[in-house]
C-alpha cells in the first residue's frame, strides 16, 4: 500500500487519482494507495410533494470488503489520515475523511485542485 509521510502525518489516498495537498506554502502529491473504498447507496422515502413528486434521502453504507481494507490500512499505518471521496467519508464515518479545498481552489478543474493537508471533513 502506498502512503505518504509529511511532518509526522501519514496520508493514505483511497481514491483512484492522485491528490494534491497543501500545507502552508508546501504542496505535495499523495498518489493512490492502490486500494479503493466503495459504498452502497441506500434510498429512504422522505415524503411526496404536491404534483406527485417523491423525495428520497440517499445514505451511503459501508460494505464488508471496504471494512476489511480499512482494517488493513489501520493495522499497517495506525493514526493515518485516510483520504477518500465524500461518499466514502459518509459510509465510513470517523475512519475516512473527505478533502477540503485550499481557499481559491474551490472551483478549478480537477487537475488544478489543491486540497488542505490540515483540514478534513469527517462524518
Amino acid at each position: 500500500m502506498k502512503k505518504l509521510l509529511i511532518d509526522g502525518v501519514v496520508y493514505v489516498n483511497t481514491t483512484p487519482h492522485a491528490v494534491t495537498l497543501q500545507k502552508d506554502d508546501e504542496v505535495f502529491t499523495v498518489e493512490p494507495s492502490g486500494v479503493l473504498l466503495n459504498a452502497r447507496p441506500v434510498e429512504s422515502y422522505v415524503r411526496t410533494l404536491p404534483g406527485g413528486i417523491d423525495l428520497y434521502r440517499t445514505d451511503f453504507v459501508a460494505d464488508e470488503a471496504g471494512k476489511a481494507v480499512l482494517d488493513a490500512i489501520e493495522a499497517e499505518a495506525p493514526g493515518a489520515i485516510v483520504v477518500g471521496s465524500i461518499i466514502a467519508a459518509q459510509a465510513y464515518p470517523g475512519r475516512v475523511f473527505a478533502m477540503v479545498p485550499v481557499p481559491g481552489f474551490e472551483r478549478v478543474p480537477p487537475e488544478q485542485k489543491r486540497m488542505r493537508a490540515d483540514k478534513f471533513t469527517a462524518f
